[in-house]
């Protein structure tokens, strides 16, 4: 694998994993441009164009509609469908802030990552999560540029294993709920792109470390790529 396609994938995926974070945020007036960016870059990883129904989305009143029901199938006050947290998924009382958030919480400090002020929510939110891998493929790209092929390693590293114990253990479950609940197309749509995308990317970190693993030529590319972009 050419150094150059590598950093064309990890911004891909990058942007993958940003957009979907900021699609499960609350609405707003960008959300249609992002769903239009999302089609055009899962075609890039050989993901078909999902039916956002746009057209109807772009109403007067569909962005108060979505942000209605983000609230009822994510946030509440009442009882929450679909609740947007890995630690309900995966922890045996169902409970938000067990040992699996604080694993989260560990992950991200490993990386000089806090959770913001004005974030209001668990740290294993799944925008949180998302954007955490948004994060390591960006960490990966930098490396790259530097021709840091320890750090890239890292990074591919880390992706793995937190898709593998966190993301790739506990969206299946989750988007299912969201499938079975929503009464809107696009929650729906979110759902099973997510999960999509999660199976599929799932195995590309592992990849490129058996690849580079297998032949150290390889690292020598990533560590002479400074220089060639």
């Amino acid at each position: 694998m050419k150094s150059d396609l590598f950093l064309q994938q990890e911004a891909t995926r990058s942007e993958i994993y940003k957009l979907l974070a900021e699609c499960f945020y609350p609405p707003d007036e960008n959300l249609f441009e992002k769903i239009i960016g999302l089609n055009d870059k899962f075609k890039l990883v050989g993901l078909q164009d999902i039916d956002w129904n746009v057209g109807k989305m772009l109403r007067a009143d569909s962005i108060k509609d979505l942000t209605v029901e983000h609230a009822r199938l994510f946030v509440g006050p009442y009882t929450v469908p679909a609740p947007p947290y890995g630690s309900v998924y995966m922890e045996p009382e169902r409970r938000i802030m067990g040992n699996s958030t604080m694993d989260v919480i560990q992950r991200y400090r490993q990386f000089g990552l806090v959770v913001g002020e004005d974030f209001k929510d668990a740290p294993d939110h799944i925008a949180a999560e998302l954007e955490f891998m948004h994060f390591l493929c960006f960490k990966a790209m930098e490396a790259a540029h530097r021709g840091d092929a320890d750090q890239v390693a890292e990074s591919l590293t880390e992706q793995q294993s937190f898709l593998q114990i966190h993301l790739g253990a506990w969206i299946p479950e989750f988007a299912g709920k969201v499938i079975e609940n929503a009464s809107t197309s696009f929650y729906r749509n979110l759902a099973g792109a997510t999960e999509t995308f999660i199976k599929k990317d799932y195995h590309v970190p592992t990849s490129f470390l058996n690849s580079w693993s297998s032949n150290p030529a390889k690292s020598a590319e990533i560590e002479s790529s400074c220089g060639q972009c």
